[in-house]
């Protein structure tokens, strides 16, 4: 259906149960990579990231322009096929253990016990398939102590000791505006999914890997740091430009005074006592930056619901090109007359039939708007 042949893990199939981000991302880093990754969404309970930051918009706008209009779903999905399944009924369970028996990995992010309530506990993937890999992304990992803590990426980071890094001079200075712990449990579940699916291919033999997020998140704040040689700041300029410095801690005292020089004169004086320099940007001034004139880090897609758009290109190069956008994220149930028809080979009457029935297919998605909020006596 995406021609992907050109991408390293072409031919490798995987079978996505996740939401949000830190899973999601996992697969899309796969799909990037030429995977096919077939996304899992149950008809009436979708990924929670196809409204993100559209959530006040429920009501407002069309339902299904709004769960398909976020740019955040969009750069996190792209590469990917959609099935909407519902697994709750046996025969979408079915369907989950067919596709199972023909993929390669199998990768969650749902809290410990959610799939054993699924009827896909590891048991029964393995006599689906004995070669599939499974990755299992719950928040504090199986075998925790709080092992049913549902996952919140400030939580988990916090957990894992990372937060504890945003200080000055000792103290706290709050948490970020955006996760830290997602993306960082992504790279390593990236890594772990990859090659237990190699394994598996070499020796025929599957795996159940268990990625705790709150301990990835405590690989942030462990790394050995060494003594600093050199003293680092960040330094507002006569002319009113910000400067990072690093120079050496032997440097005269006055080739420091920083405070009344230009952004050239700093510059300058840390270049003579051998030390560096970067000149701190806006956001909205890095576009037309010289230094990143050779290093978009977007990529054009376009969508059937929002147009063209700019995506987040992946941090690496194949050949010296980026890894394209083959197709943008998937609608909802987008594939399921691929998977069902071209993959397991159901007939177009068993189709309709099970759309019919609501085990695949679109949910009716109007939404009234939700009631006021009446306003609190003062």
């Amino acid at each position: 259906m995406f021609d992907a042949e050109d991408g390293p893990l072409a031919g490798l199939r995987c079978l996505e149960l996740c939401w949000v981000w830190s899973g999601p991302m996992v697969c899309q880093i796969l799909a990037d990579l030429g995977a096919e990754v077939i996304k899992v969404e149950t008809p009436k309970r979708f990924d929670l990231y196809r409204t993100r930051g559209l959530e006040t918009q429920r009501g407002l706008m069309d339902e299904r322009t709004r769960i398909e209009s976020s740019i955040y779903f969009h750069s996190l999905n792209r590469n990917k096929i959609g099935l909407s399944l519902d697994l709750k009924q046996e025969e979408g369970l079915s369907i989950a253990k067919s596709l199972i028996g023909d993929s390669d990995l199998v990768i969650e992010n749902f809290t410990v016990g959610t799939m054993e309530r699924l009827g896909l506990s590891r048991d029964v993937l393995a006599e689906a398939n004995s070669r599939i890999v499974q990755l299992s992304m719950s928040g504090p990992g199986r075998g925790s102590a709080v092992e049913e803590l549902r996952s919140y990426g400030l939580v988990l980071s916090a957990l894992g000791g990372a937060e504890i890094l945003i200080e000055e001079e000792g103290q706290f200075l709050g948490s970020p505006t955006f996760s830290l712990s997602d993306p960082n449990a992504a790279v390593f579940g990236a890594m772990a999914a990859i090659a237990g699916a190699l394994s598996a291919r070499e020796n025929g033999r599957g795996m159940a890997i268990d990625l705790s997020q709150i301990e990835a998140a405590a690989t942030l704040g462990t790394a050995p740091v060494p003594s600093s040689s050199t003293r680092d700041a960040m330094v507002e300029t006569a002319d009113g430009a910000i400067v990072a410095t690093s120079v050496p801690n032997d440097s005269p005292a006055e080739a420091l005074d920083f405070a009344e020089m230009t952004r050239d004169q700093l510059v300058r004086n840390c270049e003579i006592v051998g030390g560096q320099t970067a000149v701190f940007r806006e956001l909205d001034q890095s576009e037309d930056a010289t230094e990143f004139a050779d290093c978009s880090a977007w990529l054009p897609s376009h969508h059937s619901y929002t147009g063209d758009e700019m995506l987040v290109a992946a941090p690496w190069r194949e050949s010296g090109a980026r890894a394209a956008v083959r197709k943008p994220a998937p609608l909802l149930g987008e594939g399921d007359r691929y998977v069902l028809g071209d993959l397991l080979s159901f007939s177009e009457a068993e189709i309709v039939r099970l759309t019919e029935s609501g085990i695949v297919g679109v949910p009716d998605l109007a939404q009234p708007a939700p009631p006021k909020r009446k306003k609190a006596n003062v």
